[in-house]
């Protein structure tokens, strides 16, 4: 895993920040330490939550 302090390519912030975001979640952080440790604000961090809840969903989704 990387660290948030790594130079993240712009092409993998959205997944990198999504991981990280759930890894400090999981350790029980608060949304204002997520949001600090990524340098994004607090609704962000809500959406990188949400998007990877969505995306675990989808993953376990049988297809029809």
């Amino acid at each position: 895993m990387r660290d948030s302090t790594d130079y993240i390519e712009p092409g993998d912030r959205a997944a990198v920040w999504r991981a990280l975001a759930r890894e400090y979640a999981a350790q029980n952080w608060p949304r204002h330490e997520i949001a600090y440790a990524l340098c994004v604000d607090e609704p962000t961090v809500d959406r990188l939550l949400a998007a990877e809840g969505a995306a675990q969903q989808e993953a376990t989704t049988p297809a029809p």
